[in-house]
């Protein structure tokens, strides 16, 4: 295949050949416990695991010089502290959030390199942000991704209100109660559970004793804000896929 980008360099600067191996599925942290007297075993359902993409790469550069130079480029390339963005070109809209995992050695034959690398990624494969403004206070979203992933919400006030809520269809809701006047803004991530009143953190605001930071299903999600009239609203989701 014709190669990958990680850590913002494509494999293509290096000279570098690409094979990837993509697992279908990660695994899973399912426990299995065996009861005496009772056939089979009961299943306590665990959350998926971290994604192991093993890359086989090769190289043949024009001199031993080259070939030296090259590694320690390739090396640099290959080591960070953190997980990075790891995008392969036969799905550029699939994006991973990995690291190399564990020692890399190198296997030379005259002037030909190869070395297998094993991308531990998040058990996620992410696509594009999208945004959706809410119309009348209302938004209908469809999550193209084949799993539910969490919203973050952008809020700008236009009129006075005492709270501010914004619900699914299917009873669950986000509540913020605080005396808002025209021109303040509300941030809410769904994800880390952080909530921005005026650019400053305010997780006092919220009304954690019903509150639910919910998150998008597969498929179409209907939502609306009370109360009306208060507000321009727009929702920002990113597709996850298992």
């Amino acid at each position: 295949m014709s190669g990958l980008t990680f850590n913002g360099v494509h494999s293509a600067t290096f000279g570098l050949g690409v094979r990837v191996y993509r697992p279908l599925l990660p695994g899973t942290s399912d426990n299995y416990v065996d009861i005496p007297g009772r056939a089979g075993s009961i299943l306590y359902p665990g959350k998926p695991k971290d994604r192991l993409i093993p890359v086989e790469f090769g190289f043949m550069p024009g001199s031993r010089a080259l070939f030296r130079s090259r590694v320690w480029e390739i090396s640099a390339w290959l080591g960070t502290e953190e997980r990075k963005i790891l995008i392969i070109d036969d799905e550029p809209d699939k994006i991973y959030i990995a690291k190399p995992e564990g020692q890399v050695d190198l296997e030379q034959a005259f002037l030909l390199g190869k070395f297998t690398v094993v991308f531990r990624a998040e058990p996620y494969t992410y696509g594009s942000e999208q945004n959706q403004a809410f119309v009348n206070d209302a938004a209908a979203i469809t999550n193209s991704g084949t799993v539910e992933t969490p919203p973050r919400l952008s809020v700008i006030f236009t009129a006075a209100a005492a709270e501010w809520k914004a619900a699914l269809v299917t009873g669950e809701y986000i509540r913020i109660v605080h005396n808002f006047v025209a021109t303040d803004t509300l941030e809410i991530d769904c994800k880390t559970g952080a909530i921005y009143h005026n650019g400053t953190r305010a997780m006092n605001l919220l009304d954690w004793q019903n509150s639910i930071l919910f998150s998008l299903a597969k498929g179409e999600n209907t939502l609306a804000i009370t109360p009306t009239g208060k507000c321009n609203a727009i929702i920002y989701w990113t597709p996850r896929y298992l």
